[in-house]
């Protein structure tokens, strides 16, 4: 299946629950509920310990339905900032309560979130099997909420893996019953918002069975109903129409939908839609064999990936320089503490300290990596990253006076992504000749690409890949933190533990057996 770029915002549903039609609360705990939710943005400790408080307190009056709900807040605060495990922790929490005291919608709801957070893990089987329980709870709705619900998990279950050459229809029938599903909702403006997204997915399905037809008949009734109130649900839907059309070789048509799509989609933060967009320009003016506008486009695809990187780059500098002066900060008031201490005392002191300043680092470098990752700079030269010896660039014969022009720069850049997205990095014995090959280029032209936008060198590259590759899996699949170096080695494409374990502690700052402990220690943090 494609990338779902268009209508990835389908998890929102979800979180925008339309509890005015569920059982109500108490005012008052509605309330405080509500400044609760507000404060967890910007003050999220202090938040969560009077949302706890609440909880504790409900449970003690029996007022059930207020301790759902608050778990139910603080799930859908950590789920909006990608954090799985206590999204998932505070999720499971509301629906053992939720099935207890017999709120099945509740629940179903909750099941979805749960759901949702193992397919972005990549557990896809857990993930079905939450997201059909909350179905079975809710598969006859009462009423327009509980239609809302069932709707949005049909909708979920599209971002669920499937294999095999029927996996497009089997999303494609997901898709029809969470649309059937909405347009049963009697309110007129949920009903006209459910729906748009879920015509807006059947369309995209439709339109990867190439039932074009269809999918322009189920695009247009999106754009119909949303008549542009949301910029991103209309210009994405342009972009897959314009996208379709290139691929009827429609090139007109293509055209008028890509710059509908362009003036939706343009400035307005949307970075990957308007790369995306960008390709879908240099793909038709290609065609057209417009130079000019074929140039325009190239520039600005290359405009907008340098200012990415550019950004990410900044960030991880300002991240670096933060931890090194909390870290000269550690050791300067170490050193004071222990001042004037006589003899034993100072040894122990020192000895002490020195262990406590190893952890400290240990951490700052932890802490800083994670940071890192969240602003998604996984290649950046700050790391200080070491050449792995096993992954050496090819010394391929390339013409003395050979220039980079921008079609083979974007052409490269895109070959490098479906690189990473298939996970080649993790491939054995891969150098820079092999992919350069793969990519019908010459290491000279491939090396310049990855030195301008990736990470400095080829090595670099790849090994920064790999490691973000694993610490993914030790973060989101508990599994890996019980597997030996061996197995992580092995699965990465590295030949011993050894060098994985340098190369790993070369990318995060810590080595594999410490990254480990100091994400239990975090996740030891229940609920505080």
């Amino acid at each position: 299946m494609k990338t779902q770029i268009l209508f990835s915002f389908t998890c929102m549903l979800i979180w925008s629950l339309s509890f005015s039609q569920m059982p109500e609360m108490p005012k008052s705990y509605e309330i405080k509920l509500g400044q609760y939710e507000e404060e967890l943005k910007t003050n999220t400790e202090a938040a969560q310990k009077k949302i706890l408080a609440l909880i504790d307190e409900a449970k003690k009056k029996e007022l059930h339905l207020v301790s759902i709900r608050a778990y139910e807040v603080i799930t859908y605060h950590y789920s909006t900032r990608d954090d799985s495990q206590n999204a998932l922790k505070y999720a499971k929490a509301a629906v053992e309560l939720a099935e207890q005291h017999n709120y099945p919608a509740e629940a179903a709801v909750m099941y979805g979130v749960i759901g949702q957070q193992y397919g972005r893990m990549g557990v896809d089987d857990d993930a079905k099997e939450y997201l059909q329980k909350g179905i079975d709870l809710i598969k006859k709705p009462k009423n327009d909420a509980e239609k809302h619900h069932l709707g949005n998990l049909y909708t979920y279950r599209i971002y669920t893996k499937e294999t095999g050459k029927d996996s497009i229809r089997i999303y494609l029938k997901y898709s029809k019953l969470a649309l059937a599903t909405y347009l049963t909702i009697e309110n007129k403006d949920l009903r006209e918002k459910a729906s748009a997204l879920g015509y807006g997915n059947v369309g995209m399905f439709y339109g990867e069975l190439k039932q074009y037809d269809s999918a322009f008949a189920a695009l247009n009734k999106l754009l119909a109903l949303n008549k542009g109130k949301n910029t991103y649900m209309s210009g994405g839907s342009y972009l897959q129409k314009g996208t379709l059309f290139l691929e009827m070789k429609k090139l007109d048509s293509a055209e008028i939908n890509l710059k509908k799509s362009e003036e939706f989609l343009l400035g307005k933060g949307f970075i990957n839609e308007e790369k995306e967009l960008y390709s879908q320009f240099i793909k038709l003016y290609e065609l057209k064999g417009d130079q000019n506008k074929l140039k325009e486009y190239k520039s600005a695809y290359l405009e907008l990936e340098n200012r990415q990187q550019k950004s990410r780059l900044n960030t991880a500098t300002e991240l670096i320089k933060n931890e090194n002066k909390e870290k000269k900060s550690v050791i300067s008031n170490f050193y004071k503490a222990v001042s004037g201490l006589g003899g034993v005392i100072i040894i122990l002191i020192i000895i002490l300290g020195q262990q406590r300043r190893k952890r400290l680092k240990e951490k700052a470098a932890f802490e800083a990596f994670r940071k890192n990752r969240i602003s998604e700079e996984k290649y950046s030269t700050e790391n200080n990253i070491t050449e792995n010896p096993e992954i050496k660039p090819a010394n391929g014969e390339v013409p003395k006076n050979d220039t980079l022009n921008e079609e083979t720069e974007i052409r490269l850049l895109q070959g490098l992504e479906k690189f990473e997205k298939e996970q080649g990095y993790n491939q054995k014995g891969i150098a820079l000749g092999k992919i350069a090959s793969q990519l019908n280029t010459n290491t000279k032209y491939l090396s310049m690409v990855i030195k301008n936008h990736k990470a400095g060198n080829f090595s670099n590259y790849i090994n920064t890949l790999r490691i973000n590759y694993i610490v993914d899996k030790i973060e989101n699949a508990p599994e890996y933190r019980k597997y030996k170096l061996s197995y992580l080695a092995e699965e990465t494409g590295f030949s011993s533990a050894n060098a994985f374990s340098k190369v790993f502690k070369d990318v995060t700052g810590v080595s594999p057996s410490s990254y480990i402990s100091l994400l239990g220690e975090e996740k030891t943090n229940d609920f505080t």
